[in-house]
């Protein structure tokens, strides 16, 4: 259908209360699954790619697949730079087509994290893409960014109302008590940070750490307002799992295709399950 950004997409997700998965693929078998799904759904969707993928396969090899890809979808996708904390690789995905890019100042000072992400917004401005910021600390590991038990930090409503009229930035993800990675024990959202946040914010929120989530919570955050959600590690999961279970489920099988095809299901209805449960299908 079209090859878009995330600023309409979400802007329509936040004011119809429902979410836009944004999900970490690692290559084609894995970015054509989570299409498929989003067709078969007919789902908008945002192709999300981290750092240390961008920087494996390389910018511009990465945007020769990923962007044909996109164009020749059925339904509106978007492809995002996840987490990054350079700015000039970020600087390098905009110049090679990504339509949508996420600075990572977070474990910066205030000062420093609106510094960066300013110039990544000037940056981008006249490109037609989208910039996403992040305030707090996410426990957990996300690519090359590590937060250790303890050291999560809760985005302060006053800082994120500073960071926001600061930045005018298209997305914002508060940390609200997600974590990435798998849960160690019952995650403690702070709803009511969420819903203050929400309301003093001009632009549509992120749900990072979305892997692990329960259905109630994920309904709840997005009828408060969240518009976008990461799944990443459900999707490394399905990949990994599904050629683990394929091997041993056939140890004398030597059938690449094969292979590919069950890896490919796994991740596409893990992919589906979310999409249906974000409340996005027919939003396309």
């Amino acid at each position: 259908m079209a090859y878009v950004n995330m600023k309409q997409m979400l802007e329509k997700a936040r004011k119809e209360r429902y979410a836009v998965g944004a999900f970490n693929i690692v290559n084609y078998l894995t970015a054509q699954a989570v299409i498929d799904a989003a067709e078969e759904l007919n789902s908008p969707l945002i192709l999300q790619t981290s750092a240390s993928t961008v920087k494996q396969i390389g910018v511009k090899e990465l945007a020769d697949m990923l962007i044909p890809m996109a164009k020749r979808a059925k339904i509106p996708v978007a492809i995002h730079l996840d987490h990054c904390t350079d700015i000039e690789l970020v600087k390098k995905c905009i110049d090679a087509g990504w339509s949508s890019v996420m600075i990572d100042a977070s474990k910066l000072p205030l000062e420093e994290n609106i510094k960066q992400t300013k110039e990544v917004k000037e940056y981008a401005e006249g490109k037609d893409v989208t910039v996403e910021g992040e305030l707090g600390a996410i426990v957990g590991v996300e690519d090359d960014i590590v937060v250790e038990e303890g050291e999560e930090a809760l985005a302060s409503v006053e800082k994120s109302k500073i960071y926001l009229e600061a930045t005018n930035i298209d997305a914002f993800a508060p940390a609200i008590g997600t974590a990435h990675g798998l849960y160690k024990g019952e995650p403690r959202i702070d709803f009511d940070r969420f819903t203050e946040i929400e309301k003093l914010s001009s632009c549509p929120l992120v749900i990072h750490g979305g892997t692990g989530l329960a259905a109630d919570v994920f309904k709840k955050l997005i009828a408060l307002g969240g518009a976008k959600i990461n799944i990443s590690t459900a999707i490394k999961i399905a990949y990994c799992g599904g050629m683990n279970e394929y091997t041993v489920q056939r140890p004398a099988e030597n059938n690449p295709l094969k292979l590919d095809k069950y890896v490919s299901d796994a991740v596409k209805r893990i992919a589906k399950e979310h999409i249906e449960l974000f409340g996005s299908v027919n939003r396309a």
